[in-house]
């Protein structure tokens, strides 16, 4: 099941952090703290994170939360290329990121 389109940041491959929608991320929670992912460089486990910022975006709000999926595989991704986020229909409760 198709999540979102996202593009690889510069940092993703440093901190092994895909930024994601909230909408995303809220789509993902129900695969709890630890999930599985398959991604090109093999196949690991990932969580959702969720940080605080002060960027422009929290300047008109107030607040602003930034939303990501966390994992070592995830550093294999090359920045500035777009990814698609999926649900492996074929394994539950397991996440794909594969090239778009």
């Amino acid at each position: 099941m198709f999540i979102e389109q996202c593009t690889v940041s510069r940092k993703t491959p440093l901190d092994g952090k895909l930024e994601i929608s909230s909408a995303a991320a809220a789509r993902l929670q129900t695969l709890g703290a630890l999930f599985p992912l398959r991604t090109e460089a093999g196949e690991g486990s990932a969580r959702l994170l969720e940080m605080s910022c002060t960027c422009t975006k929290a300047a008109a709000s107030g607040q602003h939360q930034h939303h990501f999926i966390e994992s070592e595989l995830l550093r294999a991704l090359e920045a500035n290329t777009d990814v698609r986020v999926t649900l492996d229909d074929g394994r539950p409760g397991s996440l794909s990121i594969e090239p778009a």
